[in-house]
Protein backbone atom coordinates (compact mmCIF):
# COMPACT_ATOMS: atom_id res chain seq x y z
CA UNK A 1 0.00 0.00 0.00
CA UNK A 2 3.18 1.98 1.06
CA UNK A 3 4.17 2.16 -2.65
CA UNK A 4 0.83 2.98 -4.13
CA UNK A 5 0.22 5.72 -2.39
CA UNK A 6 3.50 6.89 -2.93
CA UNK A 7 3.01 6.42 -6.99
CA UNK A 8 -0.33 8.63 -6.48
CA UNK A 9 1.57 11.45 -4.55
CA UNK A 10 4.35 11.74 -7.44
CA UNK A 11 1.53 11.70 -9.91
CA UNK A 12 -0.13 14.59 -7.91
CA UNK A 13 3.38 16.37 -7.80
CA UNK A 14 3.87 15.83 -11.61
CA UNK A 15 0.71 17.47 -13.28
CA UNK A 16 1.19 20.78 -11.16
CA UNK A 17 2.92 23.47 -14.16
CA UNK A 18 6.36 23.07 -13.63
CA UNK A 19 8.68 26.11 -14.15
CA UNK A 20 10.20 26.33 -17.62
CA UNK A 21 13.64 25.26 -17.45
CA UNK A 22 14.62 25.15 -21.41
CA UNK A 23 15.80 28.90 -21.32
CA UNK A 24 18.99 28.81 -23.48
CA UNK A 25 22.18 30.26 -21.71
CA UNK A 26 24.82 31.66 -23.25
CA UNK A 27 27.89 29.22 -23.91
CA UNK A 28 28.98 27.51 -21.03
CA UNK A 29 32.59 25.86 -20.31
CA UNK A 30 33.95 27.97 -24.06
CA UNK A 31 36.97 29.94 -22.43
CA UNK A 32 37.39 33.43 -23.46
CA UNK A 33 40.07 33.54 -26.61
CA UNK A 34 43.15 35.99 -26.84
CA UNK A 35 41.84 38.14 -29.65
CA UNK A 36 38.58 40.36 -30.13
CA UNK A 37 36.20 38.00 -31.18
CA UNK A 38 33.87 40.10 -33.52
CA UNK A 39 36.21 42.62 -34.61
CA UNK A 40 39.62 40.83 -35.10
CA UNK A 41 41.36 43.68 -33.00
CA UNK A 42 44.69 41.75 -30.61
CA UNK A 43 44.30 42.01 -27.38
CA UNK A 44 47.54 43.32 -25.67
CA UNK A 45 48.19 42.15 -21.60
CA UNK A 46 49.79 44.37 -18.96
CA UNK A 47 50.53 43.71 -15.29
CA UNK A 48 49.77 46.27 -13.51
CA UNK A 49 52.61 48.78 -11.32
CA UNK A 50 52.57 48.05 -7.95
CA UNK A 51 52.41 51.90 -6.84
CA UNK A 52 49.46 52.57 -8.89
CA UNK A 53 47.17 53.62 -6.36
CA UNK A 54 43.77 53.26 -8.65
CA UNK A 55 45.48 54.25 -11.99
CA UNK A 56 45.70 52.47 -14.59
CA UNK A 57 49.76 52.63 -14.85
CA UNK A 58 51.35 49.47 -17.09
CA UNK A 59 54.29 48.08 -16.56
CA UNK A 60 55.39 44.42 -17.98
CA UNK A 61 53.57 43.36 -21.23
CA UNK A 62 53.01 39.89 -21.63
CA UNK A 63 52.22 37.98 -24.48
CA UNK A 64 49.08 35.94 -23.65
CA UNK A 65 46.00 36.23 -21.04
CA UNK A 66 47.29 32.54 -19.54
CA UNK A 67 50.42 34.58 -19.10
CA UNK A 68 49.22 37.42 -16.97
CA UNK A 69 46.86 35.44 -15.07
CA UNK A 70 50.11 33.94 -13.61
CA UNK A 71 52.03 36.19 -13.38
CA UNK A 72 49.14 38.07 -11.27
CA UNK A 73 48.43 35.39 -9.05
CA UNK A 74 52.23 35.33 -8.99
CA UNK A 75 52.58 39.09 -7.42
CA UNK A 76 50.04 39.69 -6.36
CA UNK A 77 49.51 42.69 -8.76
CA UNK A 78 45.95 43.66 -11.33
CA UNK A 79 46.66 43.08 -15.12
CA UNK A 80 44.67 44.80 -17.83
CA UNK A 81 43.38 44.08 -21.20
CA UNK A 82 43.56 46.20 -23.93
CA UNK A 83 42.45 46.54 -27.40
CA UNK A 84 43.85 49.49 -29.33
CA UNK A 85 41.53 51.21 -31.81
CA UNK A 86 41.47 54.60 -34.13
CA UNK A 87 39.00 56.70 -35.54
CA UNK A 88 38.61 56.82 -38.73
CA UNK A 89 36.01 59.13 -41.48
CA UNK A 90 33.75 57.71 -44.21
CA UNK A 91 32.96 60.00 -46.61
CA UNK A 92 32.09 58.28 -49.34
CA UNK A 93 28.51 58.51 -48.83
CA UNK A 94 26.36 61.87 -48.31
CA UNK A 95 26.17 61.89 -44.95
CA UNK A 96 29.95 61.12 -43.23
CA UNK A 97 30.05 58.68 -40.73
CA UNK A 98 32.91 58.42 -38.06
CA UNK A 99 34.12 54.08 -37.73
CA UNK A 100 36.69 52.52 -36.14
CA UNK A 101 39.52 50.66 -36.78
CA UNK A 102 41.44 48.04 -34.95
CA UNK A 103 44.83 49.07 -35.25
CA UNK A 104 47.73 45.51 -36.47
CA UNK A 105 49.30 43.99 -33.31
CA UNK A 106 52.71 45.14 -32.58
CA UNK A 107 55.59 42.70 -31.88
CA UNK A 108 56.11 43.47 -27.80
CA UNK A 109 59.99 42.93 -26.34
Amino acid sequence: MKNEQGAAGDSAIDSKPQPETSVVRGRRGKRRTSQASTSGSPLRFFLCKPESNGVPLLEQELGSESEAMLESLKTGRNYFVISEWKGSADLSKKTPQIRKESVPAKKFS
